[in-house]
């Protein structure tokens, strides 16, 4: 019992020592799969706000095309097609999340560039890049930054989905949601293989939010 705490699965492995490896693998594709998306979706959205017209339409078009599609049957789709790895996993979720941090940044640039701050660096002549990200951007990133926090969780969910449904991280490499799967056939007699991954997925879903 003090040897394994969370006991061990059906080949024997240490389940604590498999969810504290699976946090390392879930956490750095969740924080590189969250980091990509605001780099892209903040920068494409602060063009697309302050620039306007043509660029505008045509930046949110994309975004309107990517969202009629349910977030999980596009990446399950790109998965799909470029085969079950990290990086193709990771590459799925970047192409899917940048549009919510696109649309959140526009958003904030439509209305920051009627401030005065806005009117004075286009009275100085400042050019229209150091006008978008020396004064615009730091103005209007703050509402990106909360929201990928809770984006982690989600991209969490989403990878750890994937690997249930095998078509994630797979075996013999630790992962929550593939350690859920593999202990799902032994539900009824050992309960700890799928449990404790399953509560791992809760605390960090919790941990992030209030952050």
């Amino acid at each position: 019992c003090f040897s394994h705490p969370m006991g061990t699965d059906n080949y024997g492995r240490d389940i604590l020592t498999r969810v504290l490896y699976g946090a390392r693998v879930d956490l750095k594709i969740g924080f590189l799969c969250v980091l990509f998306p605001f780099i892209i979706g903040t920068v494409v959205g602060c063009i697309s706000g302050y620039t306007g017209g043509v660029i505008d339409a045509f930046i949110m078009r994309i975004v309107d095309v990517v969202y009629a599609f349910p977030f999980y049957v596009l990446i399950i789709a790109i998965v799909g097609l470029l085969g079950a790895e990290i990086r193709n996993i990771s590459i799925a979720i970047t192409m899917v999340a940048w549009v919510s941090f696109a649309r959140i940044v526009r958003g904030e640039v439509l209305v920051a560039k009627q401030a005065e701050y806005v009117l004075a660096a286009k009275a100085l002549g400042y050019s229209k890049n150091r006008i978008m990200f020396r004064h615009v951007l730091p103005n209007v990133i703050t509402p990106a930054i909360i929201f990928s926090m809770s984006d982690i969780v989600l991209t969490i969910l989403a990878i750890t989905s994937l690997s249930f449904l095998g078509l994630g991280i797979q075996p013999p490499t630790p992962e929550w949601g593939l350690m859920i799967a593999e202990g799902r056939i032994f539900i009824i007699d050992a309960w700890w293989i799928s449990t404790f991954p399953g509560l791992a997925i809760v605390v960090a879903g919790i941990a992030f939010t209030l952050l």
